[in-house]
């Protein structure tokens, strides 16, 4: 499991992003354990909802860019508004505005954040912080959200041009001490794509105490999926030196996440969350939905995200991930996998009436 790191003390945040947070939801884990041939019937705990393929940075490391161009955007605040009562009564707790593009972006940003808020769901946003304030889009809409993070992935301003194709660094910086400085504050974090361009130890250390002196709460380290030749071996350990009680650091996905082809196990974890883009496609998998042969399971310009869900084209689509060898040949790495290790161990313990 992927815990809090040495020299936090036991009053310390956990990290936010970490296989024990499926412990706070005992129903759906014991959906998922009572229907190991994947087809829990029950709604995902979140969805990751695109609202535009549109970004302006240019990573080189992007993993949506084939899914951006197949995925217009095509939503409006009507599918939405319907899409948000849905899923609240249906069960779903949270919805994380996301890629494909940069959601902040979207011309639906603002309308789609209050109409999720409204219908009772939390809201968290990744972004990569550099448009989250223009006329018109000002600070007091972040407080909506339970948790905000920023994707900056680089050290320093000359990496993130490098990386990224553009100067806005520091702006990015600035933004963040603003979102810290709102009341009530959402849940701060960095997400940082380690590759082996911006994986200096001395570098990410100076960005970790920055970040924390302005106001993050954690910062997120995950691997560089699809590109290989851009893969990091740097060990990330003196990092720890940086965790305070009041900041985590998590390292756990730079494991936890690597592996590709599932682990070689079947896929039962899918139902956790769902993945839907800026087209209206609702999709099993979201890093399946890169795949060429992939295909989503239904959209909400023709039906509901209930009527989706329990569709045929969904059943069909859980037959196949609940086969190892479909996920050996098909899964590219995924943090659903952590999940699925999860699961198989718990259907192999013997003496279940014991603790």
């Amino acid at each position: 499991m992927t815990l809090s790191l040495p020299g936090a003390g036991p009053e310390a945040i956990p990290p936010e992003i970490g296989l024990e947070k499926i412990l706070l939801f005992p129903y759906k884990l014991a959906a998922l354990s009572a229907n190991l041939s994947g087809g829990d019937p029950t709604y995902p705990i979140s969805i990751e909802l695109s609202l535009t393929s549109r970004c302006n940075l240019e990573c080189r490391w992007c993993s949506d860019a084939r899914l951006r161009q197949l995925c217009p955007d095509r939503l409006t605040i009507e599918h939405l508004a319907s899409l948000f009562n849905d899923l609240a009564q249906g069960g779903t707790r949270g919805v994380t505005i996301e890629g494909g593009g940069e959601p902040t972006l979207s011309p639906l940003f603002e309308s789609a954040v209050r109409a999720a808020v409204k219908s009772g769901l939390a809201v968290g946003l990744i972004t990569n912080g550099t448009a989250l304030f223009r006329p018109g889009l000002g600070p007091e809409l972040y407080s909506l959200f339970q948790w905000i993070r920023i994707s900056i992935d680089a050290s320093s301003q000359q990496q993130f041009k490098n990386l990224k194709g553009s100067d806005l660094f520091e702006k990015v910086l600035t933004n963040l001490a603003v979102l810290a400085s709102l009341k009530p504050k959402p849940v701060l974090g960095i997400g940082y794509v380690l590759t082996n361009l911006n994986d200096p130890p001395a570098l990410l250390q100076a960005l970790a105490e920055r970040v924390r002196t302005l106001g993050a709460d954690y910062l997120h380290l995950r691997p560089v999926v699809d590109h290989r030749d851009m893969e990091s071996s740097e060990n990330l350990q003196i990092l720890s030196q940086s965790a305070r009680d009041d900041f985590s650091i998590n390292l756990g996905a730079l494991t936890d996440n690597l592996p590709s082809g599932n682990d070689g196990l079947p896929c039962l974890a899918h139902s956790l969350s769902a993945v839907i883009t800026a087209d209206g496609s609702v999709w099993l998998c979201g890093r399946l939905g890169s795949e060429p042969a992939a295909d989503a399971i239904g959209n909400l310009l023709d039906n509901s995200f209930s009527e989706i869900w329990s569709g045929q084209k969904r059943k069909s689509q859980i037959k196949m991930a609940a086969t190892a060898q479909y996920c050996r040949r098909r899964c590219p790495q995924c943090r659903m996998t952590k999940y699925n290790r999860l699961l198989d161990r718990l259907k192999r313990f013997k003496t279940r009436d014991f603790i």
